[in-house]
C-alpha cells in the first residue's frame, strides 16, 4: 500500500473517532486508537494534560516495557511547555513528533507519536497528516 492511500486511510477512520466520541476525553483517545491500530508493534502514543505548569499522563498505548529512556525520548530537546507547532524528532531508527492541542490559544494537550527501531521513513506527507490531525482535534474538541 503507498503511503498516500495508507494516509488516506487513517483521515477516514479517525474521521469516525468523532462520530463515535461520547466526550472530549473519549474523542481524543478514540483518534489515538484508531492510529495505534495501524502500526501496533513498534508505536507508542502517549497524552499529556498540561495544567499549571506540568505535565500529568493520561493516556498510553504501547508503553509497557519501555525504557525510561525510550519514555522520555525527545524530551530533552524541547521545552514542551513551549510548543506551539508540530515538532519532530529523530535519532537513527527512533522518532518522536510532539502534536500541541491547544484551546482558546493555551496549551492543553500534547500527544506524542513514537517509533522504536522502526524503518518506516517519516515525510513530508506525515508532517501534513500530524498537522491536519492537530487541526481536527482542536475543531472537533469544541463541538462537545
Amino acid at each position: 500500500m503507498k503511503k498516500s492511500d495508507f494516509l488516506d486511510e487513517l483521515r477516514l477512520e479517525v474521521g469516525l473517532a468523532y462520530d463515535y466520541a461520547n466526550n472530549q476525553d473519549d474523542f481524543i483517545v478514540r483518534v489515538l486508537k484508531t492510529i495505534h491500530a495501524h502500526k501496533k508493534k513498534k508505536l507508542t502514543l502517549t497524552v499529556h494534560t498540561y495544567d499549571n505548569g506540568y505535565f500529568r499522563l493520561t493516556y498510553a498505548l504501547g508503553m509497557k516495557g519501555l525504557t525510561q529512556f525510550e519514555e522520555n525520548f525527545g524530551h530533552g530537546f524541547l521545552l514542551v511547555d513551549r510548543i506551539h507547532a508540530l515538532t519532530y524528532v529523530r535519532k537513527y531508527q527512533d522518532h518522536a513528533m510532539f502534536l500541541p492541542i491547544h484551546e482558546k490559544g493555551k496549551l492543553v494537550y500534547i500527544i506524542t507519536i513514537r517509533l522504536f527501531n522502526s524503518n518506516y521513513e517519516v515525510t513530508k506527507q506525515d508532517m501534513i497528516f500530524s498537522e491536519e490531525l492537530i487541526h481536527f482535534i482542536e475543531a472537533k474538541r469544541s463541538a462537545f
